[in-house]
């Protein structure tokens, strides 16, 4: 009888995880269709479903008490790098005695005082601000806790990964849409027009933040399907047959899939986007074939005909030179005649950003502050309009602080590291795919977010934090699977 009964536990509790699972993953295609969930009622619709979703999920949970206990303790390191991000988030929007205040941050100190605030101070400038972007900071780490607790085999990974393809999919054929009809419109009282590929973002460089991550599942994807096999040399006619067959095969299908998001980014027309997608594939690319026990042939014949067929054959077809000419033309610094914002205007922010650092060195201005903040360090020579810092090494540390900072670099390192170190060291095709696409999804990030804020777009950020959860998780991944 108690055999009995323990065993209707057990798959009760197995359809609660596979539930949980499963809204886990509508939201994650959920969070780029309101703009991006990047209003502030979008925002709230976000962490609302984040935490009912996590909520649900800890209450089977904590009924496997050992189970929770030990899985945690194997990824012990990227939670605890994360969860000093979300205590210094917290830190930031307590009420503070104004004594603290003055040894933690003198010139928070200093600023509150002046506006009369002795007695009611907190490390954050703007604390009504700090306290959404601690809302989103606890989100993305409820869903790095659902990632690591949930994905626990191949085929949880590959689903997980398959969604957020399809995702991308879905985007880039509803932003081509809308693209060829010139779509002009007004929803939740913006102004949204189509001159480029943009999807449901309306940034077009956010947008294609979003599809250099999906890409990167993607190609990891392809990667996972070439097998385990060795590399052989058959004869002329097999690879006949060899071909026939990858045309009919739902590898084709996938790699058609994988077309159609390159073309998207490709009429994004982003400078930045397309040149970290292209950049971080040629360098996980290589880096791969050199470190891969197997299938090395197999890799490097898949990234050439990716390199071949997407930037010079459909690049051609869809324009990828009018993206070349925004990049010639983009001059180092203003003059009286150009075309394009120059690389001295983009980085204007960030530059001043550091005198911002320097003043808020340990704990920032407060999550999502940057905007009040940088008010006072702007330059005569800012024209523009900047509520962010386009570069998001420089905005998370002014807000942040260089603690906080640190413990996300360290978490992005840790998670790149295992990556290659998985590519390296394991047999499973699909650790290892996703481990690439994992690490190529990290670099184009990582190169992007020099003269952009991918990361201050929920969506976006919800995406990356998926994206380097499957670094560990492929890394963890049990040997027979």
């Amino acid at each position: 009888m108690k055999l009995s009964t323990s065993a209707d536990n057990a798959d009760h509790s197995e359809i609660a995880d596979r539930r949980v699972f499963v809204a886990l993953l509508a939201l994650l295609v959920y969070a780029p269709l309101p703009l991006a969930s990047n209003r502030t009622w979008a925002i709230a619709i976000l962490v609302l479903g984040v935490t009912l979703i996590f909520c649900w999920g800890m209450f089977h949970w904590l009924r496997q008490w050992d189970w929770l206990c030990k899985r945690l303790a194997t990824f012990a390191l990227p939670i605890g790098l994360f969860f000093v991000f979300v205590l210094i988030s917290v830190l930031q929007v307590l009420p503070l005695p104004d004594a603290l205040v003055a040894s933690f941050s003198p010139e928070a100190y200093r600023v509150q005082s002046l506006a009369g605030l002795q007695g009611a101070m907190h490390l954050s400038l703007d604390v009504y601000q700090s306290r959404i972007m601690l809302a989103l900071t606890c989100s993305y780490f409820m869903v790095f806790m659902m990632c690591i607790l949930m994905v626990r085999d191949s085929e949880r990974i590959n689903t997980l990964a398959t969604t957020l393809v399809w995702s991308g999919l879905f985007q880039a054929m509803l932003g081509i849409i809308l693209f060829s009809f010139g779509a002009h419109y007004r929803i939740f009282f913006n102004e949204i027009l189509h001159e480029n590929v943009i999807g449901t973002f309306v940034n077009r460089n956010h947008f294609a933040g979003y599809m250099e991550m999906t890409l990167a599942l993607g190609i990891g994807l392809m990667i996972a399907k070439l097998g385990n096999h060795r590399a052989s040399n058959p004869g002329w006619k097999l690879k006949i047959v060899a071909a026939l067959n990858f045309m009919m095969s739902s590898k084709m299908r996938f790699r058609l899939m994988l077309v159609v998001m390159v073309i998207a980014l490709v009429l994004t027309r982003s400078r930045m986007g397309n040149t970290a997608f292209f950049s971080a594939m040629l360098v996980v690319g290589i880096l791969t074939v050199l470190i891969s026990r197997k299938n090395a042939p197999a890799t490097a014949a898949l990234i050439l005909s990716l390199v071949i067929v997407d930037v010079f054959v459909i690049g051609t077809w869809v324009g990828l030179e009018k993206v070349v000419s925004r990049i010639h033309e983009t001059q180092l610094v203003a003059s009286d005649v150009h075309t394009e914002e120059t690389i001295e205007e983009r980085t204007l922010p960030a530059k001043y950003s550091l005198n911002l650092i320097r003043d808020f060195p340990l704990f920032g201005t407060g999550g999502g502050s940057y905007y009040d903040a940088f008010i006072r360090y702007r330059s005569s020579e800012m024209t523009a309009f900047f509520d962010h810092a386009h570069n998001d090494y420089a905005e998370i540390t002014a807000d942040m602080g260089l603690i906080a900072t640190a413990s996300m670099l360290l978490l992005s390192l840790s998670c790149l590291f295992v990556a290659i170190k998985t590519i390296y060291t394991r047999r499973s095709s699909m650790a290892r795919g996703v481990a690439f696409g994992s690490a190529m999804g990290i670099v184009a990030i990582a190169i992007h977010s020099w003269v952009d804020f991918n990361l201050q777009i929920p969506a976006n950020a919800l995406t990356f934090v998926v994206v380097i959860s499957l670094s560990w998780l492929a890394y963890k991944l049990p040997s027979r699977a």
